[in-house]
């Protein structure tokens, strides 16, 4: 009986292998659907354009870390019957796509794998003109437009969410009911996959479960959020119910990071409504369902959940202000924790990866207030706002932290800006650039 040759563990082929990273970026569940038994056969493939480390793929509990111009990667764990590779941990600054990852093993060994690498890009909805602005981000995180630079989409786009292998993305219009799936490639660019008319009724939100399992339509006019299950295709297909009540006006939805709880804010009616996401994805409203805000202020537009739980950040755009909320972790209640003042009209709010930095969009002053993040209290930072574009109404970190970019709706702009040491915000040397629209509204770092 012949022997396979021994190999070393987290072996790649070639290349020796950079330190396995933590998954503080992990957007993809690890175990990704491999078979858990060991087998005979062995799993690899091809990669193509990895220039950074960091990199971890995972078959199911079987991780591999792979080293910066690595072309070909083998897992050390043999495999059984069937395999589901996924990339655990993007690498430093890029974004990596997994094809042909998953499949049976049966026939011997599987070599077919491949993965692919890329620079992070940038999203945006122009509202007013129908179309999704699509951006590269430079080695200085200056923005530089792909061919083409902008997709036509057939509504006015509102809310754009793109899933964690930067594959596929998905869009809500505020003139229709309906749900846009598109498609991704190896490079980045945008295409329209198919629509689905089953949102409840236009809408300024949307919001991805963190596994990419489920998606939820926040219906402004409707005082719902539609619930969806989404194919492997990226198809959404109605739960049931189809959807859950919120308060008044509902503008966005935020859900903690292990999935377990969604939060969505109530503009007209000064409240946010809480709920449950239980095993299939259902939202069911928690024993006390909606927080009031009404005693610090009006109208909750932005929120964002603490990339580490805990932790849920509210802005008031009628009142200035930005409210924190500790979140419990056994009940997903919340309770009132602080306030910090901001530029007029935040509209959204982002939050560093690591939890310790947030960026408000003050739409009435053309601002961003930005914040350090300790112990789930803001405290602004030495320089409190830096100027943006007219109306700034979106807002978004690049992956890694670098680089942050925001969406002027008021004069169809992208500003953007490196993230220093400290967290504070300087413009880059090309302040802004075109968004090739009119209203840019919701935009994307993936």
């Amino acid at each position: 009986m012949s022997l396979r040759p021994f190999r070393f563990r987290r072996a790649v082929l070639s290349f020796s292998c950079g330190a396995a990273l933590s998954a503080s970026l992990m957007l993809t569940a690890c175990g990704g659907g491999g078979d858990s038994s060991v087998g005979s056969n062995l799993l690899g493939g091809t990669l193509s354009g990895l220039t950074a480390n960091g990199l971890v793929l995972a078959n199911g509990n079987d991780t591999l870390s792979v080293a910066a111009g690595a072309t070909s990667f083998t897992f050390d764990e043999g495999i059984g019957s069937s395999y589901a590779v996924t990339v655990q941990t993007q690498p430093d600054g890029q974004t990596c796509q997994v094809s042909h990852g998953s499949g049976s093993a049966s026939s011997g060994d599987v070599t077919s794998v491949s993965v692919s690498c890329r620079g992070y890009r940038v999203y945006v909805a122009n509202t007013l003109s129908n179309s999704l602005a699509q951006f590269a981000v430079g080695s200085d995180g200056s923005l530089s437009a792909l061919s083409p630079a902008t997709v036509s989409v057939p509504y006015l786009p509102s809310a754009l969410v793109v899933n964690s292998d930067g594959s596929r993305a998905w869009l809500d219009y505020r003139d229709d009911e309906t749900v846009s799936v598109l498609d991704i490639d190896s490079g980045g660019a945008l295409s329209v996959s198919s629509l689905s008319s089953q949102a409840a009724t236009f809408g300024y939100a949307l919001a991805l479960s963190p596994d990419a399992s489920h998606l939820y339509a926040v219906n402004y006019g409707g005082a719902s959020v539609s619930q969806f299950s989404l194919a492997s295709s990226g198809q959404p297909t109605a739960l049931s119910p189809s959807s859950v009540s919120t308060g008044l006006a509902p503008y966005a939805m935020a859900i903690t990071a292990d999935g377990a709880y969604a939060y969505v804010a109530n503009a007209s009616d000064d409240t946010v409504s809480l709920y449950a996401v239980g095993s299939t994805g259902k939202l069911s409203a928690l024993s006390k369902a909606t927080v009031s805000v009404a005693s610090y202020g009006s109208k909750p537009q932005g929120l964002a959940v603490a990339p580490g739980g805990g932790w849920l950040y509210v802005t008031l755009a009628g009142s200035a202000k930005v409210l924190s909320y500790r979140i419990d972790s056994s009940t997903g209640l919340l309770t009132y924790s602080s306030s910090q003042t901001t530029g007029t009209t935040p509209r959204a709010i982002a939050l560093s990866s690591d939890g310790t930095r947030a960026y408000v969009a003050n739409a009435g002053s053309a601002t961003v207030s930005q914040f350090l993040v300790s112990g789930g209290t803001l405290t602004p930072m030495a320089t409190r706002t830096v100027a943006t574009g007219t109306t700034p109404s979106g807002v978004a970190l690049s992956p890694d932290g670098r680089y942050a970019y925001v969406s002027n709706a008021g004069d169809g702009t992208v500003s953007q800006f490196a993230v220093g040491s400290g967290g504070m915000l300087s413009a880059l040397s090309t302040a802004t650039v075109s968004s090739g629209g009119q209203s840019p509204t919701s935009l994307v770092v993936r």
